[in-house]
């Protein structure tokens, strides 16, 4: 039997935040003034943009040109976001993971209020021919896209990507996060992303404090099984003299 994880989607994940980025409009004037410097022809494509989106402008001031592109470009970016935004969510699947078994909140949040189980995972085997793990950077500050006057080229925005997905607000840091981004391929039957792991990536169980006996009879039937033979199952208990978890091995 093969190991594999699933592949989530960023529409799927909980924060509603994820791949949520701005628009830098306090560089954008300095943006287009850059790129008419760079080639002063590109004004009669301006003027003849504004003219098309019936924009009114001083026709013999190029600095209201500059104006009013740029105020235009700010809007586009900004109704491009959407767009930019699910071209990213088709292609790139994220698995979100952990670096500790301990944290209080994450049993509760994603661990059946403290009666699931968290599989611990080596890293080096688990990442093995794949990129390494990113670790998530927990800012109060947005990634902000740069304004240029070719919003809709999407792919001049993919070296953004990484800084966006690993970006969360400061109030996430409690769940030390790292991730592993992975390319999406073909739904699985029940329209899931899926991605085989080495089974000997799979180290520890740790079943949560208010885990069933039936989870932990499970957990020992697999250790049973000649390629799970070097797993380690603990269960999770309280601390005697602190708000903590500690894992007791069985």
């Amino acid at each position: 039997m093969k190991a594999r994880l699933r592949a989530a989607q960023i529409e799927d994940l909980n924060d509603p935040f994820e791949m949520v980025f701005g628009v830098d409009e306090g560089s954008a004037c300095d943006n287009i003034k850059k790129e008419y410097e760079s080639n002063k022809n590109i004004i009669n494509d301006w003027q003849k943009l504004l003219d098309d989106q019936k924009i009114k402008y001083d026709k013999n001031s190029i600095e209201d040109v500059l104006k009013k592109v740029t105020q235009f470009q700010i809007k586009d970016l900004k109704n491009n976001i959407q767009s930019i935004r699910e071209n990213w969510n088709e292609k790139i699947g994220i698995v979100c993971l952990s670096k500790s078994p301990n944290i209080i909140q994450m049993w509760t949040h994603y661990a059946d209020y403290h009666r699931g189980i968290v599989i611990a995972l080596d890293e080096n085997q688990f990442v093995k021919d794949r990129k390494e793990l990113v670790k998530v950077c927990c800012r109060d500050k947005m990634v902000l896209l740069p304004v240029t006057t070719t919003p809709e080229k999407l792919e001049q925005y993919v070296k953004y990507i990484e800084h966006v997905l690993r970006r969360k607000e400061s109030n996430w840091r409690y769940e030390k996060e790292v991730r592993l981004f992975v390319n999406l391929h073909e739904e699985d039957k029940d329209g899931y992303y899926y991605f085989d792991i080495p089974q000997s990536s799979i180290t520890e169980i740790y079943l949560g404090l208010m885990s069933p006996e039936t989870t932990e009879i499970i957990a020992k039937s697999i250790k049973q099984r000649k390629e799970y033979n070097h797993l380690r199952i603990y269960k999770m208990d309280r601390h005697e003299s602190a708000f903590k978890l500690v894992p007791k091995e069985l």
